[in-house]
């Protein structure tokens, strides 16, 4: 009952979110929200009432409510490329199937004495979310004649593709956000699953299901995989400290290192996508190091599966740990595998990972994957160039980056981006490392350090993809699963010592739940202003978005049908008047270099060109309508050549911004 209760709490605080960011209380989102819960717990039961693969793994309520979320979701994200059902639809049907097999299967879980832990985990996740993501539920205001943005510019991106999902029907509805009746390419869509569903159920904004849903939930995932994770190899109370750590400690720009670009809570705030790739990394990880410890291969083999799902949520992530994924059980199964095996696993592994480099290197939307050291030095000077005016400033850049000597790049670039990131956590690994060693398996002990070598081979190591707009994509993202696997097993091994602790050990629960509570002050006060990033200004919120700009896409969304396209004057570069008008473009320009249909891109940005050249007002017409758009949305200083009878008489006009009703 204690469950369903707290599965219910989450819903509701899921809704209030979604009120929050959106200026008013949806009950069918309240509903919608449950209905979701309510779908991950019937089926993360599903999976922890199974003897064989629980046995050994803290499945408890976080842990089952991330499995299931991984089931549902990829469930839905599979019907929506393949069933021409709507997204409610394709819910309605997984839900059902999932109750059915409750039903028959009856799972049971053996009562614990320490399970409300796991209800105190759920509950700090859902506060530390809240005020985390400050500027996501209260993500816009009226200033002057703006309207003022606080979340990191993607969010309108994200909010066009919630829309593209809720609304689709099959794989021929899934559109390029650039080309409207263009199908996308498959990628990792996966994080926009749910709240797309929820958004469809209940009919809130695309942007409100972005900020109220899509941003806060994945940082409550976090707060969950590190439980889970740490748990499962320390027991509940280390798991509960590992997700204090983890989501109420500042990270390495917030404890004076002031690197925005290496801040993993920046990070998880701009790339929401982030936040759930990460959550499912750490389940993968629990089963294959749960399962070397135990000598199963059901868990190895479930870990593997997870793992694969990352290619979904974060294709990144996927290609930073698959190599080392598969390499773990030939270094660390428990029963007998023989030398020679264990040799001949880890070579055909790397043998395997590096065929499939080399076959994948030239697949569109692939990333360069290619060894040889090539960018280390414009990387470094790239990212040191982040850091903000200052003592810490003054001392790297003048020694990393192009102009200085690979010597010093590797011996001060090195520790420069480790403590950028991760801060004081790095010494503080060291030390509890030493005094955890004898009682923690020895996969687990390890993976810190093994994430950390990781990581630095890639950022040093891996070439830019200068075929990309964001040549260190590859290189850089990864620090995201650095800092949750370091942070996460520091709280946990702070947490093991302090229960183990002769003199400390009667007051330590008290005492996690007590520091718990205090530091819920450092989410409450980095959380306002997180997305802010001094070097990249011309991107960085707050974002000052003309007010009739805005207007003008809410009337067209009000005034309109679901299946009008409107154009924007100036190809809609960072999807603002998509995302607020819940209208498809018939072209936009992407804010980022995208190869995939560029030339198409290209054509039809040509073809609005020649449009607003246009004199004849017959012409005008026949071409709007050859075209396909009902809506064209002129922007503030840019002209027209039409007749003053069109010119003059816009369907919505404010601020300078005309929108034409065709």
């Amino acid at each position: 009952m204690s469950d369903l209760v707290a599965v219910s709490l989450a819903a509701a605080v899921v809704a209030v979110w979604a009120e929050a960011a959106g200026g008013s209380f949806s009950l069918l989102a309240l509903l919608a929200s449950a209905a979701a819960f309510f779908s991950f717990y019937l089926v993360g039961s599903l999976l922890g009432g199974w003897r064989p693969l629980a046995a050994g793994v803290l499945f408890d309520l976080p842990l089952r409510l991330l499995v299931g979320y991984a089931a549902v979701n990829t469930a839905l994200f599979a019907l929506a490329w393949l069933s021409p059902l709507g997204i409610v639809a394709n819910f309605a049907i997984v839900l059902a199937l999932a109750a059915l097999l409750f039903v028959a299967a009856k799972p049971t879980r053996e009562a614990s004495r320490d399970a409300s832990v796991a209800l105190l985990a759920l509950g700090l996740s859902l506060a530390a979310a809240t005020l985390w993501c400050q500027d996501s539920l209260r993500p816009a205001s009226l200033q002057d004649d703006a309207v003022v943005f606080k979340p990191w510019i993607d969010g309108f991106y994200h909010a066009v593709h919630l829309r593209i999902f809720g609304a689709g029907h099959g794989a021929a509805t899934i559109e390029d956000f650039r080309l409207a009746g263009v199908p996308a390419r498959l990628y990792h869509y996966g994080v926009y699953l749910t709240p797309a569903f929820i958004k469809q159920a209940s009919g809130i904004q695309s942007y409100t299901a972005f900020a109220g849903i899509l941003a806060p939930v994945g940082v409550f995932f976090t707060g969950l995989g590190a439980y889970a994770l740490v748990g499962s190899f320390w027991g509940r109370w280390p798991g509960l400290a590992a997700c204090a750590a983890l989501l109420l400690l500042p990270d390495g720009a917030q404890q004076g290192m002031r690197n925005t670009f290496l801040s993993y809570h920046w990070l998880t705030q701009m790339s929401p996508s982030a936040t759930y790739g990460v959550a499912i990394w750490a389940v993968a990880w629990l089963f294959v190091m749960r399962g070397c410890t135990q000598g199963s291969w059901l868990h190895v083999l479930a870990g593997w599966l997870v793992g694969g799902l990352l290619l979904l949520y974060k294709a990144h992530f996927f290609i930073a740990s698959a190599l080392l994924l598969v390499l773990v059980p030939p270094l660390f199964f428990r029963k007998p595998l023989g030398l020679r095996k264990r040799i001949l696993w880890a070579a055909a592994a790397v043998a395997a990972y590096g065929a499939t480099v080399f076959a994948v290197r030239n697949v569109p939307g692939v990333p360069l994957i290619r060894f040889d050291g090539s960018g280390a030095r414009d990387l470094l000077g790239h990212v040191g160039r982040f850091t903000q005016p200052g003592a810490v400033r003054d001392l790297v850049l003048p020694r990393i980056g192009l102009d200085s000597s690979a010597l010093s790049n590797l011996l001060l670039g090195i520790p420069f981006v480790l403590f950028a990131a991760l801060g004081a956590f790095v010494p503080l690994l060291v030390v509890l490392a030493v005094r955890v060693r004898k009682r923690t398996p020895a996969p687990f002990w390890i993976l810190p350090f093994v994430l950390i070598a990781n990581f630095l081979a890639m950022f040093l190591g891996l070439a830019l993809d200068m075929r990309s707009s964001t040549p260190d994509e590859l290189s850089h993202r990864p620090v995201i699963v650095v800092y949750f696997a370091v942070v996460a097993w520091l709280g946990g091994a702070a947490g093991l010592s302090l229960l183990e602790s002769k003199r400390l050990a009667r007051f330590a629960r008290p005492t996690l739940v007590a520091l718990a509570v205090v530091l819920l002050a450092v989410p409450a006060y980095f959380g306002s202003g997180v997305h802010q990033m001094w070097a990249m200004r011309s991107i960085s919120p707050p974002h000052h978005i003309p007010v009739g700009l805005v207007r003008a896409a809410e009337y067209a969304r009000d005034h309109g049908g679901a299946q009008d396209l409107v154009q924007d004057s100036q190809l809609d570069r960072f999807c603002v008047v998509a995302a607020l008008s819940e209208r498809k473009a018939f072209v936009a320009r992407s804010m980022t270099l995208i190869h995939h249909n560029a030339d198409r891109v290209q054509e039809r940005a040509d073809a609005i060109e020649e449009f607003m050249a246009l004199r004849d007002a017959s012409a005008i017409m026949a071409t709007a309508r050859q075209l396909g758009f009902r809506w064209f949305l002129l922007n503030r200083g840019d002209r027209v050549d039409w007749p003053e009878p069109i010119v003059n008489r816009p369907a919505f006009e404010l601020g300078g911004y005309r929108l034409y009703r065709f």
